[in-house]
């Protein structure tokens, strides 16, 4: 297969998972709905009257949320003084490693004093998917009129 192909095949999976997560939305609402209208926990999913799945209601317990952190603290100092510890404040790293600077393969903070408590690292590249103008319209058009199958996409043949 060629880069051409593969990037048309890249958007056709892209887009069949966006419509997927969108029907998967609106699907999950209504048998939510229908499951608490008849008071079931659990169905199943059956194909040629053979069962594949079921699809169970999960009602997690109650879990306790702090609602206010500095009466909370307070009460761990008073109380659990070894599980309190200093920390950088989360918003604040990204601001702060901003600071730092490579010279001659080297750290340094900014008063130009070497650092051994951070090091650089290189990101891995990703892919994107942006759909032209109306490219996912004609897409999803292709798709529907199948002159681009689905199954051939996901390879399910």
């Amino acid at each position: 297969m060629n880069i051409k192909e593969l990037s048309l095949k890249l958007a056709a999976i892209k887009l069949i998972e966006d419509e997927a997560k969108a029907a998967k939305a609106k699907v999950k609402a209504e048998i939510e709905a229908e499951m608490a209208e008849v008071g079931a926990d659990r169905i199943k999913a059956e194909l040629n009257e053979e069962t594949i799945a079921y699809i169970i209601s999960t009602h997690p317990k109650p879990k306790l949320e702090i609602t206010n952190m500095p009466k909370f603290v307070k009460w761990v100092k008073d109380n659990y003084p070894s599980e309190i510890v200093e920390w950088v404040r989360e918003y604040s790293i990204e601001i702060l490693l901003d600071k730092f600077r490579q010279t001659d393969g080297l750290i340094v903070d900014p008063n130009g004093e070497l650092v051994d408590f951070v090091a650089f690292s290189e990101p891995q590249s990703y892919l994107t998917t942006k759909f032209h103008s109306d490219g996912r319209e004609k897409l999803r058009e292709a798709l529907v009129s199948n002159s681009i199958e689905p199954k051939k996409v996901l390879e399910l043949e």
